[in-house]
C-alpha cells in the first residue's frame, strides 16, 4: 500500500507504496464564472497539495512500519463450461505501523495493475473492517493511527491474471514493492510466492509431456515451466519461493515482484 501514497509485507511477499496523484485537470469554461472558477479551483488545489505534504511529514517522522507480510498464492479456477481454467491470484499482505506521535488519519492507497483486475478487495484494521474507495484504478484507505500505539492493516484481494502473450502461451502477474515514506527502519520485510495449488494442477496434466514417467518433482516444474522469477536472490521451500529484508532503513527504494510462467492450460 501506498502513502497517500503506498502499502506493506509478509512472509510470502511486500505490499506497495506510492505518493498522491494529483487532483483531476478543470474543464474549459469562459467569463467571470470561469475566472471565479479557477481562482476557487486553485485555492482547493493549495489546499490539497498542503494537506499532502503535511500528511507525508507525519508520516515521515511519526509512523514506522513495523513489519510487512506479503503472502501470494497463484492457482487455476475450476474448469468453465467451456472446460478452461484462468489462473487467480490470491493476495494477503499483513503490514504492522507504530505511530510515535499524536493521534493522525491519513490516506494510503493501493494500485490495481490493469493486467489483474480485483475481483475482491478488503482491508480491515486489527480484525475490524474498513471502508474502502476505489477511484480510477488505486483503491483508497484513511486510515487512523492512535497516538503511541501499535495497528495492524490487513488486506484480501483476489485478482485475474490476464494473458501476457497469448500467442506463446505466457502469463504473469507482478508487483511493486515499495517501502519509502515511512519513519525506518523496516525491522522485517517477508514476500512469499505459493506454487504448489499450480504445481498440482500442472501433475494432473499430461500437459508436461513425459509420457508415462513419473510426474515432475516440484524443480523440475520450476525450472522448465516458470520462466522469470524477480527480484533475484529468491529462497525455495516446498512449494514456495521468499525472500526476507531486515532492517530497512532507506528512506526511499523500490522494486518489482515479477513471477512469469508457461501457460500450458490456455
Amino acid at each position: 500500500m501506498k502513502p497517500g501514497r503506498g502499502r506493506g509485507v509478509s512472509e510470502t511477499a511486500i505490499p506497495v507504496f506510492s505518493t498522491a496523484t494529483s487532483p483531476p485537470s478543470l474543464g474549459n469554461s469562459c467569463g467571470k464564472r470561469h475566472d471565479s472558477f479557477l481562482r476557487a479551483g486553485g485555492a482547493l488545489l493549495v489546499c490539497a497539495l498542503a494537506f499532502l505534504q503535511a500528511a507525508a511529514t507525519a508520516r515521515a517522522q511519526f509512523i514506522q512500519l513495523i513489519s510487512t507480510r506479503k503472502y501470494y498464492t497463484l492457482y487455476l479456477s475450476a474448469s468453465s463450461q467451456d472446460g478452461r481454467r484462468e489462473p487467480l491470484l490470491r493476495e494477503i499482505f499483513l503490514t504492522r505501523f507504530r505511530n510515535f506521535g499524536p493521534a493522525a488519519v491519513l490516506p494510503v492507497y493501493h494500485d490495481e495493475i490493469p493486467q489483474q483486475p480485483y475481483l475482491e478487495y478488503r482491508d480491515s484494521i486489527d480484525g475490524r473492517p474498513i471502508p474502502v474507495q476505489k477511484i480510477g484504478n488505486q483503491y483508497w484507505d484513511n486510515i487512523r493511527f492512535p497516538g503511541g500505539q501499535e495497528i495492524e492493516l490487513r488486506t484480501d484481494a483476489l485478482q485475474r491474471v490476464l494473458p501476457r502473450d497469448p500467442g506463446r502461451k505466457i502469463d504473469f502477474f507482478e508487483d511493486t514493492i515499495q517501502w519509502g515514506g515511512w519513519r525506518p527502519p523496516i525491522d522485517d520485510y517477508w514476500i512469499v510466492v505459493d506454487l504448489g495449488k499450480m504445481y498440482a494442477s500442472f501433475r494432473q496434466t499430461p500437459a508436461f509431456g513425459m509420457g508415462g514417467g513419473p510426474p515432475p518433482t516440484f524443480q523440475e516444474f520450476l525450472t522448465n515451466q516458470v520462466v522469470r522469477v524477480l527480484p533475484a536472490g529468491y529462497r525455495v521451500q516446498g512449494s514456495t519461493v521468499w525472500w526476507h529484508f531486515q532492517r530497512i532503513s532507506a528512506p526511499l527504494g523500490s522494486s518489482t515482484l515479477h513471477v512469469e510462467w508457461k501457460a500450458w492450460y490456455r
